[in-house]
């Protein structure tokens, strides 16, 4: 019984090891015989090539110290040339290989980089104060607390955050009672959705980021008008797809710091004034 569950282990790997990739996992390379280099962000690599009449097919890919990857002998081919889905080991952010297409008495050479994927709908948030400074909520959502009167007429700019990288900015403007969010990304990629939640209360700002917030919901680039409120605090959501290599780890230096401490005085504020008014 043991032997047959180990059989059947061993079967259910090799069946696993042969599975075919997924589309959107492989590059394919329509004419490999005249291909002069790719680049690609997926793991695996299929070559393609039209033949004329019959050819002896040897395929070889070698990494970028001239170690050999995939070696193959794929015999007397006709009409075409298809290869199998070859897997391509990504080393740190990108790494090259050196693929060898042999038809008949003719090699054909090119070289693949393979770089790191775009991330996709990947959850992007503005610098700030974290939710969990606030009021004991998500310590990965974030909000600027912003006052109103002294901001007037000026822009905070705030970090797009991504795992730790930067890979953007997002401005919030203040101008005569309105404030506006808008965003830009610093990497190649693009913007999916975006969300800005805007309370002028410290009770409102105390359920941003859960299903009971019942402040302001609205998009990038829109004005809101505030009234006569004195402070805001500023939830901007997003979700990007963008490319990961391009982005650079963050640091708060000095001037992030400063501005992170004006926050969090700017939130303190806005919990007093909220209790003032409460009171009468």
């Amino acid at each position: 019984m043991r032997n047959m569950k180990r059989m059947l282990s061993l079967l259910l790997i090799l069946l696993l090891g042969a599975a075919p990739a997924l589309a959107e996992d492989v590059c394919i390379v329509e004419n490999a015989a005249s291909a002069s280099g790719v680049t690609t962000g997926a793991p695996y690599l299929r070559l393609l090539c039209p033949l004329e009449g019959a050819a002896h097919v040897t395929l070889s890919i070698r990494d970028a110290w001239g170690t050999p990857v995939y070696q193959r002998d794929y015999g007397l081919c006709e009409g075409s040339f298809r290869s199998r889905d070859v897997y391509l080991p990504l080393e740190g952010d990108g790494c090259s290989y050196t693929v060898s297409l042999k038809i008949g008495g003719e090699e054909h050479s090119f070289t693949v980089v393979r770089e790191l994927p775009m991330m996709t709908d990947s959850a992007v948030y503005a610098g700030g104060l974290s939710l969990a400074e606030m009021t004991g909520g998500s310590s990965s959502k974030y909000a600027a607390v912003l006052d109103l009167n002294a901001m007037n007429g000026g822009t905070l700019t705030a970090p797009m955050l991504s795992g730790g990288k930067q890979i953007g900015e997002v401005y919030l403007t203040v101008l005569d009672g309105t404030v506006t969010a808008s965003a830009c990304l610093t990497v190649p990629g693009m913007i999916d959705k975006a969300n800005v939640y805007i309370a002028t209360d410290a009770i409102t700002a105390k359920t941003l980021g859960t299903s009971r917030f019942t402040g302001t919901k609205t998009r990038l680039d829109r004005a809101i008008r505030l009234g006569d409120a004195p402070y805001a605090a500023v939830m901007v959501q997003l979700t990007a797809t963008y490319d990961p290599a391009a982005a650079e780890p963050y640091f708060m230096d000095r001037e992030a710091q400063a501005t992170y401490e004006e926050l969090l005085e700017n939130w303190q504020l806005m919990q007093l004034t909220t209790a003032n008014e409460a009171v009468g």
